[in-house]
């Protein structure tokens, strides 16, 4: 056993002969920043909040800004140049998405948001347990808009007839593609 553990194994190419250089390990961090984290479970599914595509896209720049993990200073006029709409627009939806707790302020009167680190989280585990607890964030609810369009979409399912089914995995057999 002594003289095996002396030997360096390597991957030579059969037809060739030639050495295969070993890849190196990466390691295992989302690009060097710990983990990402999109919660799902007890939360409210986000779309079950009846989201505008104003809403949706704030959300989408703040994750990509650095949000997920620590507040982040934004102004509606920034995000709307961003985003590609209006000011008031982005005022909106950074105070929808803030009354529904999506978004925290650190005070009312900074222009700084952070995601909700109980749905969106980047980092060490260990860092997502102390911010929870830091900033004991409330959990997401939806608001009467919200509310209004789940009821106005189950009366349009009620009125066309058809039963809401849940979603069903698709089964295949072993091997099989489409």
């Amino acid at each position: 056993m002594a003289a095996r553990r002396g030997r360096r194994l390597v991957l030579v190419d059969q037809d060739t002969g030639v050495v295969i250089d070993q890849k190196p390990r990466v390691p295992h961090q989302f690009e060097g920043n710990g983990y990402t984290l999109q919660s799902t479970g007890s939360e409210v599914p986000l779309y079950k909040l009846g989201l505008t595509g104003a809403e949706w896209a704030t959300l989408d720049w703040l994750r990509e800004h650095g949000a997920a993990s620590a507040a982040i200073r934004v102004t509606p006029e920034t995000l709307s140049e961003e985003i590609d709409t209006n000011a008031s627009t982005c005022k909106k939806a950074l105070a929808r998405l803030t009354k529904m707790a999506l978004l925290l302020k650190p005070s009312p009167r900074a222009a700084a948001y952070q995601l909700t680190p109980l749905r969106y989280w980047e980092g060490a585990g260990s860092t997502h347990v102390t911010a929870c607890k830091r900033l004991a964030p409330p959990r997401v609810a939806p608001d009467e808009k919200a509310r209004a369009r789940t009821a106005d979409a189950k009366s349009a399912r009620s009125k066309a007839g058809k039963a809401a089914e849940p979603a069903t995995p698709i089964r295949r057999a072993a091997g099989e593609t489409s």
